[in-house]
């Protein structure tokens, strides 16, 4: 078993480094070719509808073939998707590109996370799945430096995408036969869960965790107006691409440090009161940047800032398993995803028609609203968990 995830970790370690890389790629060259930004935010939210179609029908797959044949067929197609950005800059085609990159990468996050989920006892899923959430933003944040080793305006950048996608299937394939046992194994359990895969996971999550799909939904929101726009957005306020690469780049890596300390405490405390914390922070933040954009990227709250955001998405997740039974542990991840990419094709485009009306630095209204709302179902959970202790 440890054996299959490493090998899975490390494909997916590659797979992630392409996909930020290409994500901050995409929204440079849409930049550069001076598309306007309704248009920007329709292109980057396909991506997100693709995931969203991936985590709806993409769960049968994986419960039909198994996780290790499954991260092999998403990688693969993924790879040659990655390709048909150099060909053509029509708003269009990119814009089924990204669709299918989302369906693709969905199914990859759905493989990684129902196989961990599964072999994680809950005081200490949220450590574990810290370690997945680590490696994920190590690599995207990897991935912003390759930006900047050559001219993002031509086919190399496109032609390295592709090459770490189909390098992440050379550790998967060549696993030990155990990672295809642990596979079959995986199999089996999904088979007794597979009326709670798509529409069904999430029906039962609004009933088991409806918090866990509320902060999944914030964290769609929030992730993908970060990945799509946070370049637009420094790029429209004057930076150069070498500063977007690296901010984009150190921030991702920033994300890393709450990462476990955050999961140790939502493991020893009740998860609703990081999650509360986390949100009002966020909130915080928001108002700072917006108000001090003026005087330049205040650096130390945009790092702050970016690093509680990425925890949101963790704390959501490990507070929906927590409630979820064993055996529907990848209908729970498909549901999951379900309801962040249904967030994450909201997002771009919603933010682009703040930033329309407020200038770029809306983009810090569109998260502070987001933020704001998400912590009052938290309050409201926290109180009436408080209530019921006191009347028992």
């Amino acid at each position: 078993m440890v054996s299959s995830i490493s090998s899975l970790l490390l494909g997916f370690a590659l797979l992630v480094m392409g996909n930020g890389l290409l994500g901050t790629l995409i929204a440079l060259r849409m930049v550069h070719a001076n598309f306007p930004l309704m248009t920007v935010g329709p292109i980057q939210a396909a991506y997100y509808l693709g995931f969203m179609l991936g985590a709806w029908r993409g769960g049968s797959l994986i419960a039909r073939i198994g996780h290790h044949r499954a991260f092999a067929t998403f990688a693969a197609v993924a790879a040659c998707t990655a390709l048909g950005y150099a060909v053509s800059i029509q708003s269009l085609i990119w814009g089924g590109l990204r669709f299918m990159t989302g369906f693709c990468m969905v199914g990859i996050f759905t493989v990684m996370e129902s196989w961990l989920n599964g072999v994680a006892r809950n005081e200490w899923r949220g450590r574990v799945f810290s370690v997945y959430l680590i490696t994920t933003y190590l690599c995207v944040g990897a991935g912003q430096f390759l930006v900047s080793m050559t001219d993002p305006y031509g086919f190399e950048l496109f032609s390295l995408v592709g090459c770490l996608f189909a390098a992440s299937l050379v550790p998967v394939t060549l696993a030990r036969s155990r990672a295809a046992e642990a596979s079959a194994h995986a199999h089996d359990c999904t088979q007794e869960s597979r009326s709670g895969l798509g529409l069904d996971g999430v029906r039962s999550l609004c009933r088991l965790a409806p918090l866990g799909l509320c902060g999944c939904l914030a964290a769609g929101l929030l992730n993908s107006v970060f990945y799509s726009l946070y370049p637009v957005y420094m790029r429209s306020a004057g930076y150069p691409v070498s500063a977007v690469s690296h901010f984009m780049g150190t921030a991702l890596i920033a994300a890393l440090l709450p990462q476990w300390p955050v999961a140790h405490l939502s493991d020893r405390v009740d998860r609703r009161w990081v999650m509360l914390a986390v949100s009002l922070l966020l909130a915080l933040s928001s108002v700072t940047l917006f108000l001090l954009h003026g005087d330049g990227l205040p650096q130390p709250v945009a790092y702050l800032y970016v690093s509680l955001m990425f925890t949101v998405y963790g704390l959501s997740i490990a507070h929906a398993n927590d409630r979820v039974p064993s055996t529907h542990r990848v209908g729970a991840s498909a549901g999951l995803l379900l309801i962040f990419a249904l967030g994450g094709s909201t997002g771009p485009i919603a933010a682009s028609l703040v930033m329309t009306w407020a200038g770029p630095q809306g983009i810090y209204l569109f998260t502070m609203a987001v933020t704001a709302v998400l912590a009052m179902p938290i309050l409201l959970s926290v109180s009436a968990h408080r209530g019921m202790a006191r009347a028992a």
